[in-house]
């Protein structure tokens, strides 16, 4: 089995490190470490160029998506048959891969129909508690006990193990998302291929924000407007290809509506340039329609 690690960085060259770190003195190492440099100007190129067992590329900054669309593309034509993806501020803890490895080799010997696309690890915070904005979505019924293995039904990619046959058959994530909701289309379009999703509750890393957060509208600072600009027209993209039409307009119209007026009563500040996010994004969902890139 080959796996190989993909990492998007951008300007964190000391998160990096500590990342590369982490995959170096895995229990059971990947074959392969690539990164995808979004064009970093803090000596992370200099850095890279110095690490002979790294593969890494260098590219304009057209964002995480497009980092993530490059780097399962590169690892692909490596001949991975699993890539495992985390954006630089993931540190592994030094058994993770080794428990998502173990949960899908038991899976294997457990299921009838071990057709798995992803296995995702339990992402805490620096201080050991859940992280708020990398919970897996809706786990499901724990489906074998002894092993602790849970079905769920999305994940990010802060420690995403992908199989190669899931790729081929659903194509790259879409890399006009340009930043949020990449994650979770790429792993809903994986699923709705009959393929299934697992979380590896034994395999453990840390996402190294500033604060343990869930992403908001009604609260975050004003200097993460920009990345509303493009999670609120994924989000009804995502909405669209897979609850249908009707939800999209309504959810539509609820923001139109409904959204100005929760973002006044719960925003302290900036209230008008969310807003007009809130405004603009909607409309731009209307005629947001990225195509997917299949490999052979």
């Amino acid at each position: 089995m080959k796996i190989i690690a993909v990492i998007v960085t951008y300007n964190r060259i000391n998160l990096l490190k500590e990342c590369v770190t982490a995959l170096r003195t895995q229990t059971k190492k990947p074959c392969e470490i690539i990164i995808i440099n979004n064009n970093s100007s803090d000596g992370t190129t200099d850095w890279l160029n110095e690490q002979k067992d790294i593969i890494h590329k260098v590219l304009p900054n057209r964002g995480g998506a497009f980092g993530f669309y490059e780097g399962i593309k590169h690892a692909y034509t490596q001949q991975g048959d699993w890539i495992w993806l985390m954006d630089d501020d993931t540190i592994p803890h030094h058994s993770a891969l080794m428990h998502l490895t173990n949960t899908l080799t038991l899976t294997i010997l457990e299921s009838n129909n071990p057709k798995v696309g992803f296995l995702a690890s339990r992402v805490l915070w620096t201080d050991g508690s859940e992280h708020l904005m990398n919970k897996q979505l809706k786990i499901t019924t724990q489906k074998y006990p002894i092993n602790d293995i849970f079905a769920i039904d999305g994940s990010t990619f802060v420690s995403l193990l992908v199989s190669r046959e899931a790729i081929k058959t659903v194509g790259l994530p879409i890399k006009e998302f340009f930043i949020w909701g990449d994650d979770i289309e790429f792993t809903k379009r994986i699923q709705q291929n009959g393929f299934e999703g697992l979380l590896a509750i034994k395999s453990e890393v840390i996402h190294k924000t500033f604060t343990n957060y869930k992403c908001s509208i009604y609260d975050d600072t004003n200097s993460n407007l920009w990345k509303y600009k493009f999670g609120l027209r994924n989000e009804l993209y995502t909405r669209k290809k897979y609850k249908g039409k009707a939800s999209f307009y309504r959810h539509i119209l609820k923001r139109i509506f409904y959204w100005p007026l929760l973002i006044c009563i719960n925003r302290k500040d900036n209230k008008l340039d969310f807003i007009k996010v809130v405004w603009k994004t909607s409309l731009q969902s209307l005629l947001f329609n990225p195509s997917i890139e299949y490999l052979e």
